[in-house]
């Protein structure tokens, strides 16, 4: 039987994540129902099992930062004195936000293709040998783990994918004529937004269990928030775009 196309969400597609099991709009995708079917597991359990206060990751962050003599506020501002500059000679690749997704994916990937998480792995197993943990809470610890992992991974190259599509969209002035919530570049502001927002979830999780790798994980979070900040700066409208479905 021919499905009713009417069930499905025009261009839904163009501004999510690519996350089909992570979705649960995947009945209403036209391209997922042209794709195989996938083992999907419920995608708001992952979600509010992944989720903390966002807020509270923030102040986290910044008071780590504080006690390692970071200054975050000021590494935003020297990166935003050169957006405009940035945005006029098209210079992709040398906008502060490219150059600072492109460290950030450089330097997760360098991290995750370490031993750390291995040797964490293997303490735990260790101390469930020594009986200085249950099997079942080892079990739970290595679960959040491998969730935050999993986030992490996804989105390590489509942040600076997606902020390369902004500042590309933005140096086009073709879009400068339709309303902020059909504009291309806040469409790709968006999603780029949320990418990096629970990146920083993800790497919370990792930071409060791995506590000997807090400052190389705090180096990665401080490049995440520099992002955030400095893509918001570029597209402070970002969020009236309206995703078709999602925000809808």
């Amino acid at each position: 039987m021919d499905n009713d196309d009417s069930i499905f969400i025009s261009g839904i597609h163009n501004w999510c994540d690519r996350w089909c099991e992570r979705c649960s709009f995947t009945a209403r995708c036209r391209v997922f129902e042209k794709e195989e079917e996938r083992d999907l597991k419920d995608p708001e359990d992952f979600w509010n099992a992944l989720s903390q206060n966002f807020k509270e990751t923030l102040e986290m962050l910044r008071l780590m930062a504080e006690e390692n003599g970071i200054d975050i506020d000021n590494i935003i501002e020297e990166s935003k004195s050169d957006t405009s500059l940035s945005r006029v000679d098209k210079l992709l690749d040398e906008h502060p936000l490219s150059v600072i997704t492109n460290k950030y994916l450089f330097e997760g990937k360098d991290w995750l293709d370490s031993s750390k998480v291995k040797d964490y792995m293997e303490e735990l197993t260790q101390q469930v040998n020594l009986g200085l943990m249950d099997l079942s809470e080892a079990q739970i610890q290595g679960a959040k783990i491998e969730e935050g992992l999993e986030v992490i991974r996804w989105y390590l190259f489509f942040i600076h994918v997606k902020s390369k599509r902004v500042l590309n969209d933005i140096s086009d002035d073709f879009w400068e004529e339709y309303p902020e919530s059909e504009k291309s570049y806040n469409g790709s502001a968006k999603i780029a937004m949320i990418s990096i927002e629970r990146s920083m979830q993800a790497w919370r999780i990792l930071l409060d269990a791995l506590r000997s790798e807090q400052d190389s994980i705090l180096s990665l979070l401080v490049l995440l928030e520099k992002s955030r900040n400095l893509l918001a700066d570029l597209v402070p409208n970002y969020a009236q775009f309206i995703r078709p479905g999602f925000d809808e």
